[in-house]
């Protein structure tokens, strides 16, 4: 049986979409591992959970110290070779430099090479001939490829040629939102929201990677000015409102970063959660609306959302609604859904590649 050693480094950032899988399926992996089995990797002082078996390795090359990229493409290989480890890359990143094709990498989607129109500032650029980068060094060096969808297995083997049976799909789940206390302030008498009233909102959480469609929600707050839109995301979305011309809607509620609290308060007393993406490997955002209790989710009608959410959601055609959230095609029962995904399951299924006999 193979021995692993994770990189780590992922709980030094901030939790989005990607570092959360990492995390959950860490933390039920650590339930099934055998003492030992399985190492974890990080730059000093880095805080991690209290694990039942799975080894916290705090490491750093004294002569090639680092942090961030350099902390994974030095530090981290360098320990590999040292323990004779191989490696396990839950957040689309793998040591380029490490010895040998050895490991398996997940890869939660390839928008930067399938939508390089999303990055076409010099930031952007950049950011995706790195990833791209990354994506042809996975394809051609992981033993084993994980991906969250049958559709981004599509998109791997379709842009990088990689055969099937070298991919294997391990989905997100929800279950980390059981553990969220809701925020009983969010509509309390001192509340920052005064405006919000349950169930009389529609809620969305964004950024401004294009992806996410942060202007559709704009123009659906501007189609229908007798309804409030809460927007959950950072600052500079106001920014990119007056950027486009919508920074004067009196009915759109910029909430800045919401804690998992408020989030879950906020999914629980919406009118729908609001979630018209273009391009997503797996789209989590709404699953977790569910698990919180929303009652409908709103998403793009696209191959990803159809195969996650099946007919347990609403959904948006976008090539030809450029905005108004009543004119979708509805799903039923959302809360079904909830049924087919699990990060026990999932842990389960990443255990099973751990211990292979062929890798």
């Amino acid at each position: 049986m193979s021995r692993y050693a994770v990189d780590g480094y992922f709980f030094t950032q901030q939790v989005s979409g990607i570092q959360r899988y990492a995390i959950e399926l860490l933390a039920e992996l650590d339930k099934l591992l055998d003492p030992g089995e399985l190492e974890l990797v990080v730059p000093p002082d880095t805080h991690t959970p209290d694990y039942a078996n799975i080894t916290v390795v705090p490491y750093e090359n004294a002569v090639l110290a680092g942090r961030g990229t350099s902390w994974e493409q030095q530090d981290f290989p360098r320990y590999l070779a040292k323990s004779g480890r191989r490696w396990l890359c839950l957040c689309n990143v793998i040591p380029l430099w490490s010895s040998g094709s050895e490991g398996i990498a997940v890869l939660h989607d390839v928008c930067y090479k399938a939508r390089p129109d999303f990055f076409t500032d010099l930031r952007g650029r950049m950011s995706a001939a790195w990833h791209c980068t990354q994506y042809n060094a996975i394809a051609a060096k992981a033993k084993r490829i994980v991906t969250v969808s049958e559709f981004s297995k599509s998109e791997i083997m379709r842009y990088y040629h990689v055969a099937p049976d070298r991919i294997t799909v391990i989905y997100n789940a929800w279950q980390h939102m059981e553990r969220v206390f809701p925020d009983p302030m969010v509509f309390g008498e001192h509340t920052k929201w005064p405006r919000l009233k349950p169930g009389e909102y529609y809620f969305s959480m964004s950024n401004l990677m294009k992806n996410k469609n942060f202007p559709w929600v704009l123009r659906a707050a501007q189609r229908k000015p007798e309804a409030v839109f809460a927007i959950a995301g950072g600052g500079s979305l106001t920014e990119e409102a007056e950027a486009l011309g919508l920074d004067h809607l009196p009915n759109v509620v910029y909430l800045g970063y919401v804690t998992d609290g408020e989030a879950k308060t906020l999914m629980k007393h919406c009118k729908a959660f609001v979630f018209p993406t273009l391009y997503e490997g797996f789209g989590i955002p709404p699953l977790e609306a569910i698990a919180c209790g929303a009652p409908r989710v709103m998403v793009s009608d696209t191959p990803c959302m159809r195969e996650i959410y099946g007919e347990h959601a609403d959904y948006i055609d976008l090539k030809t609604n450029d905005g108004n959230v009543d004119d979708f095609t509805p799903g039923r029962d959302a809360a079904a859904v909830l049924q087919r995904y699990s990060w026990a399951e999932s842990a389960r299924r990443m255990l099973t590649l751990l211990r292979e006999d062929t890798l």
